[in-house]
This record gives C-alpha cells, structure tokens and sequence, in this order.
C-alpha cells in the first residue's frame, strides 16, 4: 500500500503465488480499507494474475492437521470484512483488471466501485471445485451486478466469465488494451479523487448494497461452517495440499 497525491494505491504482490491471500495478506487489506482517507483507492495486481483468491496451500495444511474449521471460519469472517469495508468506505474503489480473478478474487474485484478489465480478465466462481461454498459476499455483489438468477446459476456452476462475455458489460466497467490498463486505471481514479460528487454519489448508492452484503455474509458464513464440518471437505483440500508439497 503506498499513498499517492490522489490518494492511496493497492497492489497485490506476490505473483508467484498468483497473489493468493493468506492471513498476512487479508490483515494487510483490512489496514487498507479501514476507516476514510484523502482521494480515491486504486486497486491492482503484479503479474500475469489479479488475485487467485485464498491460499489453497494454507487451507490445505490446516486440513491435513485438523485445524481447517477454525481457519476457514476465522479467514471467511476477516475477508467478508474487507469487503465491507471497501462497500461501505467512503472512497470510490478502482480494480485494475489483467489476468484472471479467482475465487476470493473475484469477490474483490466485484467490492469495488469501477473495474477496468483487459481481454484477458476473467471472473471466475471456483469454489465449488474445492468443496466450498462463495465468500467474501460475492453472493450479494455478483446478484447485484447480473441479477440473482443469474447469480445463482454462475456460481452453483463454478463459471468463468471472460472479458468477451455476454456478462462481460455488466461485471467490467470497461474494457482496454493490455498496454493501456495502467494508464486508463490512473486516468479513473484520479478524475475521481478530484470529483466531490463521486463520494457523494458512493454515499446516495451505499443502502442499494450494504444491507444485502450484511445479510449474505452470515449466509456465507453458516455455510462455510457446514462445509468445515464435512469430512469429504477436508479430505479433499488435505490432499491438494501434498499435492502441492
């Protein structure tokens, strides 16, 4: 996190792991989003990646040692918290867009406010594949964006949405060349940390969206716990853990 004369740049950093969040990495986005600040807020990503949500390495050692309830509960509770913060938070959010966003990382780029996609940008609802039910209220900002049923058909079927979807008009804000992301991304947030009527606009439309994002969360939640509680999922995230050892 850096602050800048517009105010305050996001990035995501470890492409190596295809900016995965960890517990390190969760806390840090609650320190970024809490509480106001001058300007506007760029979020975006190093690498070829915006962010494959939570780290499977993670869930997949604490399913091996038997702690994998408590960290599912614990990680789900303090990411749904970020993206509150984020919806809630006075200053308009920009996603920069490149790469696909997974999981938890399509509830990140879903909590913000405008999003800036590439051709190679992709939405994807993967938690199914693991055994999981959605976090990070994407149950609330993905039915908000394409409608519930949609919403609840993408993400029953784990779907991948690219930037040359149908849904793609109603997921990105726009869509720009590769070589044009930074510089459109830059030229977003800065018109809106010098726009007086885009906090205020952010504040009229909050009520549209928070009480639903409140209310899916402990949905998510209570749904996260029962996945904990089966056996079939720890077996399964225990074993993508060896896997990856």
């Amino acid at each position: 996190m850096t602050q800048q004369p517009w105010g305050t740049k996001i990035e995501l950093c470890t492409p190596e792991r295809r900016n995965a969040l960890d517990q390190q990495a969760v806390a840090e986005l609650q320190d970024a989003f809490a509480g106001d600040g001058p300007g506007a807020v760029l979020l975006c990503a190093e690498g070829p990646a915006f962010c494959a949500g939570g780290d499977l390495r993670m869930l997949g050692q604490s399913a091996a040692t038997g702690d994998l309830a408590h960290l599912l509960l614990t990680n789900a509770a303090a990411f749904a918290d970020v993206i509150e913060a984020m919806v809630a938070g006075p200053r308009p959010v920009v996603a920069a867009i490149d790469g696909p966003a997974v999981g938890g990382g399509a509830s990140l780029a879903l909590a913000c406010d405008v999003r800036i996609a590439t051709p190679r940008a992709r939405l994807a609802f993967a938690w199914g594949r693991y055994g999981l039910p959605p976090d990070g209220c994407v149950t609330a900002t993905l039915a908000a964006a394409v409608g519930p049923t949609s919403a609840r058909s993408l993400l029953i079927e784990g779907a991948e949405i690219g930037a040359d979807s149908e849904l793609a008009p109603m997921l990105f804000t726009r869509v720009v060349a590769v070589d044009r992301l930074e510089e459109e991304a830059l030229a977003t947030v800065i018109a809106l940390a010098d726009s007086p009527g885009a906090r205020a606009t952010k504040a009229a439309t909050r009520e549209l969206l928070l009480p639903v994002v409140r209310r899916q969360r402990e949905e998510e939640l209570a749904a996260i716990a029962r996945a904990a509680a089966d056996t079939a999922t720890g077996e399964r995230l225990a074993m993508l853990y060896k896997i990856d050892r």
